[in-house]
């Protein structure tokens, strides 16, 4: 499902939101978009990927496009009606419910089982509003938040429906993490990346990224010198144990491929990589001009670079 490369061809007269999208692809997404809504006799407008529409009875008001765009693309356009069909028809359902739970969102024994916790970009945070969330910086662009994880749907958890819990933001998130660790185990498999292994994090859950909260406990992705981490979307992560200078070269394949597959999505959280050690996780700055790749590495990682090579 998720590719490791995948090169963006930008059409002028495509948004860039959707710039992945061949000129067909999206003539033929835009076409299913119209269709779907038309038949619910909703109008609407299509602004920087966001889909504002009038009062209708499902509840749909500003709606995300990219997701299900990234979805689209990974597949062919003659399945792109059942998939645009699929997802907003999941957000009726969820609609559905979140109107019923509303009646008991005060009763923390009712809810509790649907607390989770769930990293975001924090670009998407800020422009959807921080300020109705439940969070914290994580590092990076990667932002911790507590979520309501329903059958349907993930909801943010607003500061005002906490206020008769009794409970903590630390009990929340210990909560939170704890119960999206038992309803989501993760499938972690060793592949081989070119002349080097990789520990390959997939899943079709939203919650693949929350391995960061259990690299302490995953003894078995341990390096000498710590763990170069990706999570570039929801869906996956990749983490390479850093013995020895094999790291140069695995540095030059892992960071484009986090790069190319955090445009791809779906989902997508993070292009930035980490070096893990010692509990500390620490940005290595990169840039990626004209296929051509650029590191700024910090100090301590240059340092432990050069002990390397001694």
């Amino acid at each position: 499902m998720f590719s490791f490369f995948n090169r963006r061809n930008t059409k002028p007269d495509i948004p860039n939101w959707a710039s992945f999208f061949e000129n067909s692809e999206y003539s033929i997404f835009i076409y299913e978009i119209e269709n779907y809504f038309g038949k619910l006799n909703i109008q609407f407008e299509i602004s920087d990927g966001i889909i504002t529409t009038n009062q209708n009875e499902f509840r749909l008001s500003n709606l995300g496009l990219s997701n299900v765009a990234q979805i689209c693309k990974q597949d062919q356009p003659k399945n792109y009606k059942v998939i645009i069909k699929d997802h907003f028809n999941s957000l009726i359902e969820a609609n559905k419910f979140e109107i019923e739970f509303e009646k008991k969102v005060d009763n923390f024994d009712e809810v509790k089982k649907y607390i989770g916790v769930r990293l975001y970009n924090e670009e998407y945070v800020d422009y959807t509003g921080k300020e109705f969330t439940i969070g914290k910086e994580f590092e990076g662009d990667i932002y911790s938040m507590i979520v309501f994880d329903f059958p349907h749907s993930i909801s943010s958890i607003k500061p005002e429906q906490i206020k008769n819990w009794g409970k903590s933001i630390d009990e929340l998130f210990e909560i939170g993490i704890q119960n999206i660790r038992e309803k989501y185990p993760l499938t972690i498999t060793k592949e081989d990346f070119n002349t080097f292994d990789i520990w390959f994090v997939n899943s079709d859950h939203f919650f693949t990224p929350n391995i960061l909260f259990d690299i302490e406990n995953l003894k078995k992705l341990s390096g000498s010198n710590g763990l170069l981490i990706g999570i570039p979307h929801r869906h996956s992560a990749i983490i390479y144990p850093i013995e020895n200078l094999e790291i140069v070269k695995a540095m030059n394949g892992i960071f484009p491929a986090i790069h190319n597959m955090n445009i791809e999505g779906p989902g997508s959280l993070s292009n930035k990589v980490f070096w893990y050690k010692d509990e500390i996780f620490t940005e290595i700055p990169y840039k990626i001009q004209d296929e051509k790749l650029q590191f700024f590495p910090p100090e301590n990682f240059l340092k432990m670079l050069n002990e390397l090579n001694t």
